[in-house]
C-alpha cells in the first residue's frame, strides 16, 4: 500500500535493551531508527540504563542517533518500570514499541489515550525459565498484554507464521497486522576469506567450523550442539561461540565434562559492525537449534548474508528464513539425533555448503535489505498519525 508523503515525523523508538548492549531486538531497533532518520525523520530512542554499565560516549547518542536512557524504579528482567516514559512521549507524532518491553509498554499504551499513537514490532514471546519467573511472567500477561496489543493502531509481524503461533495470536486484531521483518546490512555481512589471524587464534586451522552466535540463553540450546559435537567426535570439526550469556557458564561446564576444549571454542561477544563479519566468515556453516523464543533471528539473516547455510529447528520464524536442503537445513527442535545428522551432512560436503550459501545470500538481497524495510516502515508510520 502507498500513502501520500507527508512532512517529517517527530518518531518515538521504544525499547527495553539498545546499543552498546548486544541483543537481537536492540539490532533492530538501532536499524529501523537509522533508516527513518536517513529518510528525513526525527528519532529519539528511549530504553533503560543499566545500572553500573559504562555507556561511554554512547549513553546519549548512537551512531548519531539520540538516546534517551531512563533509569527503572523497578527491575523486570530484562526490563524495568519506567513512568518518566509516559510524559515524555507527548510531544512525539508516533511511536515505534519493540515488544516485549515489560515495565515499558504500559506507560505508551497509557500515553496514546491522549497523546500520540503507536505501532508494536512483536518480537518474541517470553517463557519463564525458573519456578519464580513463571508465575510473574503469566501474571503480568493476564493484566496487561491484551491491553497493550489491542492498543496499538498497527502490529508488525516478523513473520504472519510466528505471530500465529505466538502467546499474541489471540490477543490482537488481525486486521491491524502487517509484515514487518527483519532486516540485514548486506554490505558488512558479505563473503570474504577466512582472517588467517584469526584462525590461529581459535586453532581452527584444516577444520570445518561450525559457528553459534546470540545471547547464551536456555532456549537457544547451545547445550544441545555441544551434544552433538560429543556424539560425532570429530577432530576436523570444530565448533565457535560467538556471544554470553547467563547460561554460558553452564555451557563450559558441559564442554569440559565432554573434553571438548579443543573443539568448542568460546569467543565472546563481539562488535556487530567491526569483529563479527569477520566471525562469520569463518565459518563454514550455521547453527541455531532453539527451542521457543525464536521469532525471525538476525544471526541467520547475517550468516546467510555472509554467504553461509544455516541450520535452524523447525520453529515457524526460523524455518519461515530456511528453504529445506536449497539454502539451509532444518532440524526437529530438540532432536539431538537429527541435529547430528545435519550438521555432519554439511560437515562431509563442502561443495553442498558453497551452493547453499551462494542461494542464502541471494535471497537476504532480495528480500531483507534494510532499505527496503525502513521504507515499509515509514509508510506503516505514516498510515497512523
Amino acid at each position: 500500500m502507498i500513502y501520500e508523503k507527508r512532512a517529517a515525523m517527530k518518531i518515538a523508538e521504544v525499547i527495553a535493551i539498545f546499543p552498546p548492549h548486544h541483543g537481537g531486538m536492540g539490532h533492530v531497533c538501532l536499524h529501523n531508527s537509522l533508516q527513518l532518520k536517513g529518510l528525513g525523520h526525527e528519532v529519539t530512542v528511549f530504553t533503560l540504563s543499566k545500572t553500573g554499565f559504562d555507556y561511554g560516549e554512547e549513553k546519549n547518542e548512537v551512531m548519531g542517533l539520540r538516546v534517551v536512557r531512563l533509569k527503572p524504579t523497578i527491575g523486570l528482567g530484562d526490563g524495568g518500570m519506567v513512568p518518566g516514559l509516559f510524559s515524555r512521549l507527548k510531544n512525539f507524532d508516533v511511536v515505534h514499541l519493540h515488544y516485549p518491553f515489560y515495565g515499558g509498554a504500559e506507560y505508551v499504551y497509557l500515553a496514546s489515550l491522549k497523546g500520540p499513537k503507536y505501532m508494536i514490532t512483536y518480537h518474541m514471546d517470553v517463557f519463564g525459565d525458573t519456578l519464580l519467573k513463571k508465575p510473574i511472567i503469566a501474571t503480568y500477561e493476564k493484566a496487561f498484554m491484551k491491553t497493550i496489543l489491542r492498543g496499538a493502531s498497527l502490529v508488525g509481524a516478523l513473520t504472519t507464521a510466528h505471530l500465529k503461533s505466538s502467546k499474541a495470536a489471540t490477543l490482537i486484531d488481525w486486521n491491524k497486522v502487517i509484515e514487518m521483518p527483519n532486516g540485514v546490512d548486506t554490505e558488512s555481512f558479505t563473503p570474504a576469506k577466512k582472517d588467517k589471524v584469526l584462525i590461529e587464534k581459535y586453532g581452527l586451522k584444516n577444520k570445518t567450523v561450525a559457528l553459534f552466535v546470540g545471547n547464551i540463553q536456555p532456549f537457544k540450546r547451545l547445550d544441545l550442539i555441544v551434544n552433538a559435537m560429543a556424539d560425532l567426535n570429530d577432530d576436523s570439526l570444530a565448533l565457535l561461540v560467538v556471544g554470553g550469556g547467563y547460561a554460558e557458564a553452564e555451557c563450559r561446564q558441559l564442554v569440559e565434562e565432554k573434553n571438548l576444549q579443543t573443539k568448542v571454542i568460546f569467543a565472546g561477544p563481539q562488535s556487530a559492525h567491526e569483529a563479527l563479519p569477520a566471525h562469520y566468515n569463518l565459518a563454514d556453516f550455521l547453527v541455531l537449534p532453539s527451542t521457543h523464543s525464536e521469532a525471525f533471528p538476525l544471526v541467520v539473516l547475517e550468516a546467510m548474508a555472509s554467504g553461509k547455510p544455516v541450520i535452524v529447528s523447525d520453529l515457524p520464524g526460523p524455518s519461515s528464513i530456511v528453504k529445506d536442503t536449497f539454502d539451509g537445513l532444518i532440524v526437529k527442535a530438540g532432536d539431538l539425533q537429527d541435529l547430528k545428522e545435519k550438521i555432519f551432512f554439511l560437515h562431509k560436503d563442502p561443495a553442498m555448503r558453497l551452493r547453499m550459501g551462494a542461494e542464502a545470500r541471494k535471497k537476504v538481497i532480495e528480500k531483507y535489505g534494510w532499505d527496503k524495510i525502513g521504507a515499509d516502515l515509514e509508510q506503516a508510520l505514516l498510515s497512523i498519525i
